[in-house]
């Protein structure tokens, strides 16, 4: 392990696809530390550890974590897997321990906090990726991996190349080539796109879920959910067409389609936030579609409508 502190990687957010993250970084042998967001949180973790099930075999690891007030570590590579909404607020109490040109990288749902990180502290690198592994949260510190899939990420700021891997993304997508049955990491030279085309889905499935309370295989059919479906699709290529996004092979609608009879039994995430009472992350995703719809001067009317839906069912969204 080296623990040279330039190779050290720091979590945040260490939820189920940063359990995850956290659980395989260590496996590779890489020198992490979980970012707690409170005492108890840390003992919580050092007393039991990280629990990853994969495949009904459960395997536990012990990283090292440190909670707001205690450490003197400069971070220089923070990996944020909060919910978007968080971002800041979370970033914030480890504001500074983090070196003036950190490597940060955003492997979140929905787009639009990198611009707003990037606002804020103009300095640091930031790095944005996208996933379709699939994981969720049993208990703190208890992950259920819950299908295998890949990671794609590159670069974010404008000061940065887009075709240069820093060195410490570099080791981290050579570890997941050098293991089998682990994270697959590629490095994407025009990152926009896949966020993009994750946000296209997420924005045309997650909110009529959460609206109409069913799984995603249910909306295939559903009388009323699915002409929304399609209203939607129409409305986020036109956006996307706009904004010089490269399309979706064969259509977001016969994407979409698709991905909802690959995951039929599952709850969207958005669903699952909102029966439990937390924030939706619907403003970084429906929200931000129309954000960019509104900049082209498209209503974006079918957005539009599940935002309100959402928020008159579920008012903490």
């Amino acid at each position: 392990m080296n623990t040279d502190s330039s190779h050290s990687w720091y979590i945040l957010g260490a939820g189920a696809i940063g359990g995850l993250w956290a659980h395989t970084m260590q496996v590779w042998g890489l020198d992490i530390t979980v970012l707690a967001r409170d005492e108890g949180q840390h003992n919580l973790l050092q007393s039991q550890g990280l629990q990853l099930s994969q495949d009904k075999i459960t395997h536990t690891s012990h990283p090292k974590s440190l909670f707001p007030g205690i450490g003197h570590a400069t971070i220089h590579n923070l990996l944020v897997c909060t919910k978007t909404y968080a971002t800041l607020s979370a970033i914030e109490p480890w504001r500074k321990l983090l070196n003036p040109k950190a490597n940060i990288i955003l492997l979140q749902n929905g787009m639009g906090t990198a611009q707003s990180l990037q606002t804020v502290w103009p300095q640091f690198n930031i790095y944005c990726a996208t996933t379709s592994d699939g994981a969720w949260r049993k208990a703190p510190w208890q992950v259920i991996q819950a299908g295998t899939g890949s990671t794609q990420m590159g670069a974010f700021s404008t000061h940065l190349s887009p075709q240069k891997m820093p060195t410490q993304i570099e080791r981290l997508i050579t570890a997941s080539q050098q293991q089998e049955n682990t994270l697959t990491l590629h490095w994407h030279k025009d990152i926009h796109t896949p966020m993009w085309h994750k946000l296209a889905v997420n924005g045309v499935i997650n909110a009529l879920t959460a609206i109409y309370q069913i799984t995603n295989g249910e909306l295939i059919q559903h009388p009323k959910a699915r002409p929304r479906l399609e209203q939607l699709c129409r409305e986020t290529e036109d956006v996307m067409s706009r904004c010089h996004i490269t399309p979706i092979p064969h259509g977001l609608l016969n994407h979409a389609l698709r991905v909802l009879q690959q995951t039929a039994d599952n709850k969207s995430s958005m669903l699952q936030d909102c029966l439990a009472g937390r924030p939706s992350e619907i403003d970084a995703i429906n929200g931000f579609i129309i954000q960019q719809g509104s900049i082209l001067h498209l209503p974006c009317a079918a957005h539009r409508q599940v935002c309100d839906e959402l928020r008159q069912h579920y008012p903490t969204s």
